[in-house]
């Protein structure tokens, strides 16, 4: 039986409902519980809290808690770590701990839940159970799993890969629609042809600091660049591009004048989602007058990737 820790920050997933108020009890994981009951002798588990908060306010001190905490744990007793985070920024908390604990040698799994466990709807108990089955399966390696609303299964993604739920449907999708795999009724298959990161050097020394900012911009028709201010925090600035990889480079408001000005800041100016392919002319123009472009990695992959880098001196591969 495998010695499992579950970190717990908050969310829906923790949560216990008493005359009808939902809170979370220290220490104490609901839908663990509730696994334990359904499926007795699958897991040893203990509890701890590092967080506690609605994954709506997450902000880069979080990170650092929660991290550093992981880092600072003695991981040797332990077979995997369960995490349980709120589903609003799963995925952006799936993509910084892809980079942060990339250097452990045991399994790690995110998950989430759409209502309290208690919740007859919930996939709470599902989602602990699909974790216990990955930790089961791997060695090492930093995953998300979660059941998506009307799925007879459990998405296995890996950490660097997964979506922000869709708004309407609460559904996770997977970088370039690919899952890593699936939990069907507590066993994994593979699905991507990804092969599994390997073990890899610390991206930092000492504590996370995450002090630096990076800065995200998402564009839309006749969006105004001149409002946007620029903290000095801001080490760079993320562009997130339309789906064909572009964004506005002709008329008032454009993001060429929004590069200039970064350059005359001395920020760099980072597009996402840059294809190794043609190009069109608007993105080959930003590129030619000093974007930077990222390549083969999500908007969250690419924010935390950034400030990894601008932070603690992680290079971008």
């Amino acid at each position: 039986m495998k010695k499992i820790l579950v970190a717990m920050t908050g969310g829906t997933i923790g949560c216990y409902s008493q005359n009808g108020i939902i809170s979370l009890k220290k220490n104490n994981c609901r839908a663990v519980e509730l696994f334990q009951k359904q499926f007795p002798d699958s897991a040893d588990f203990e509890i701890v809290q590092p967080l506690n908060i609605l994954s709506e306010n997450l902000d880069k001190s979080h990170w650092e808690t929660l991290v550093n905490f992981l880092c600072e744990t003695d991981i040797s007793q332990f077979d995997g770590i369960i995490i349980t985070h709120g589903s609003d920024t799963l995925s952006y908390t799936s993509a910084m701990l892809a980079i942060c604990l990339r250097h452990f040698k045991i399994p790690v799994v995110i998950t989430a839940a759409n209502y309290i466990p208690d919740d007859k709807r919930s996939n709470a108990v599902e989602n602990i159970r699909s974790a216990v089955a990955v930790i089961n399966e791997f060695p090492h390696g930093i995953f998300t799993v979660y059941q998506n609303p009307n799925d007879d299964f459990t998405t296995v993604y890996l950490s660097t890969d997964i979506h922000e739920a869709d708004r309407f449907l609460g559904k996770f999708s997977s970088f370039k629609n690919s899952p890593f795999g699936k939990v069907v009724n507590g066993t994994f298959t593979k699905i991507s042809i990804d092969r599994l990161p390997e073990v890899a050097q610390p991206v930092f020394n000492g504590k996370l600091s995450l002090k630096n900012d990076v800065l995200i911009i998402c564009p839309y028709p006749s969006m105004l660049y001149s409002a946007i201010n620029i903290p000095e925090s801001v080490k760079a600035v993320l562009h997130i591009t339309y789906h064909s990889c572009t964004a506005k480079t002709l008329g008032n408001e454009n993001a060429l004048d929004f590069l200039a000005l970064c350059k005359a800041k001395n920020i760099p100016f980072y597009m996402t989602a840059v294809k190794d392919s043609s190009l069109y002319e608007t993105s080959n123009i930003l590129l030619q007058n000093g974007a930077i472009p990222l390549y083969d990695m999500s908007n969250e992959m690419s924010f935390c990737t950034l400030l990894g880098k601008y932070n603690n001196g992680q290079e971008i591969s």
